[in-house]
């Protein structure tokens, strides 16, 4: 079985939303920040305040808002123009093949093998997978991208293999 799509700046700014549990605990946490911070700007507009508690407050609100809206952009940014350089181009073919022995991961001319028995977990959304392995490595894939084969024949394969 094998799965191919085209990484795209478009596609992996897609993969910077909020995706498990320890992102949501970071947002819920950033939030606890931001409204602290603010609660306490209005505060120190009415009780007063030097200026070493305002400039706290604010550089902490800053900061929430930063972590909460842009960081998660910036990094993908950051990311897709480092493979981007690597790889000569600003598009290119990521191909995941399912062997009898091993999931070996193209990623233009860069290849890593992955060994099924180091699945951890896997991911299923309505069209895409992340298969999580013990090194907390991931690989995405997408449901209607198989060139060979269907999602539904890949777990059941992966599922043969790990049990």
């Amino acid at each position: 079985m094998k799965n191919e799509y085209k990484v795209t700046k478009k596609l992996m700014m897609s993969w910077a939303h909020l995706t498990g549990s320890a992102d949501i605990i970071l947002f819920v946490l950033w939030c606890v920040v931001g409204v602290g911070s603010l609660g306490t700007i209005i505060l120190l507009s009415v009780f007063g305040g030097d200026w070493v508690n305002w400039y706290i407050s604010i550089l902490f609100l800053l900061l929430a808002v930063f972590k909460l809206f842009f960081s998660r952009f910036i990094v993908m940014s950051n990311r897709y123009k480092l493979l981007a350089k690597t790889y000569g181009t600003s598009e290119w073919l990521r191909t995941i093949e399912f062997t009898d022995d091993e999931i070996i991961a193209t990623d233009h001319n860069s290849v890593v093998k992955f060994q099924y028995t180091g699945i951890k977990k896997i991911k299923e959304t309505k069209n895409s997978v992340l298969i999580i392995f013990n090194t907390n490595l991931g690989v995405r894939l997408y449901k209607d991208a198989f060139v060979e084969g269907s999602w539904e024949e890949c777990k059941a394969k992966i599922d043969s293999l790990i049990t």
